[in-house]
């Protein structure tokens, strides 16, 4: 069905691959498309739950594709691209966007692009042969959303120090930093990352996806602002049927059955 990326749903876990490695998995237009198409799918479909996204070979993903865009300003092409985008699924935020939790599985090669997609998961788990780079001042731009997510992730110092030295760092350095929840060896990754997902699935579903959307609003409300918000998502999930089975399973001691419902 798509040209540039995998999809398959396991067990309530949309599983997102990208799927160009010949090119480290670089977003030319096609790819930016086909994501837009493949986040509008997994935020619509109640049987995805979670999604764990991660790249195909050796790299994650290297950034936007410069050959393409080279030929296509060389073939006056560029100029002429439509809008791509509603903003809500453009692929740098839209992993923060999405009420669904996002784990990324970084596996290797990831730079300017590739760290916007990483930088606006809600989980990161890398390979020890993970690397990043948030390289735009390096090619005459700026870091787009990692400029927006760093210092909210680790702080202003060092997310200059990310931003404005573009320089590569390891894994290890990333875990360090405080970008990262994992290290992992390389070939136990996407196990680890689907561990993650069937602990988060574990949870009551809609439950969970409030409160991402109340994690990424936190940063907007002042305290009063924050306990309306929460009492409001409280009082619709009082209403819903996975809050009423968890009252049931613990008045029965036994563990819930959610159904995301």
């Amino acid at each position: 069905m798509y040209q540039t990326i995998l999809w398959e749903v396991r067990e309530h876990t949309g599983v997102l691959t990208l799927n160009r490695p010949e090119r480290l998995n670089a977003v030319d237009n096609v790819m930016r498309r086909e994501l837009e198409d493949v986040m509008r799918k997994a935020e619509a479909d109640p049987e995805v739950w979670t999604i764990v996204v991660t790249g195909s070979g050796r790299g994650f993903c290297s950034g936007a594709d410069l050959k393409a865009r080279a030929e296509a300003d060389k073939n006056g092409e560029a100029a002429m691209q439509p809008p791509l985008f509603e903003p809500h699924y453009y692929y740098s935020i839209a992993f923060s966007e999405l009420t669904k939790p996002v784990i990324a599985a970084v596996n290797g090669v990831t730079r300017g692009a590739g760290c916007n997609m990483v930088f606006a998961a809600d989980f990161r788990i890398a390979s020890d042969k993970a690397n990043f780079g948030v390289n735009f001042v390096e090619r005459g731009l700026m870091g787009e959303t990692a400029a927006y997510y760093l210092p909210r992730l680790v702080g202003h110092a060092v997310a200059a120090e990310i931003c404005l030295l573009g320089e590569p760092f390891d894994a290890a350095q990333a875990r360090a930093y405080g970008l990262l929840n994992a290290v992992v060896p390389h070939e136990k990754l996407m196990d680890e990352a689907m561990a993650l997902a069937r602990r988060v699935n574990s949870k009551a579903p809609v439950a969970v996806r409030m409160t991402k959307i109340a994690l990424r609003r936190a940063y907007e409300y002042d305290a009063e602002q924050f306990l309306d918000l929460q009492n409001t998502m409280n009082s619709k999930l009082r209403t819903t049927a996975d809050t009423k089975e968890a009252m049931r399973a613990f008045l029965e001691k036994r563990p819930p059955v959610f159904r995301g419902e």
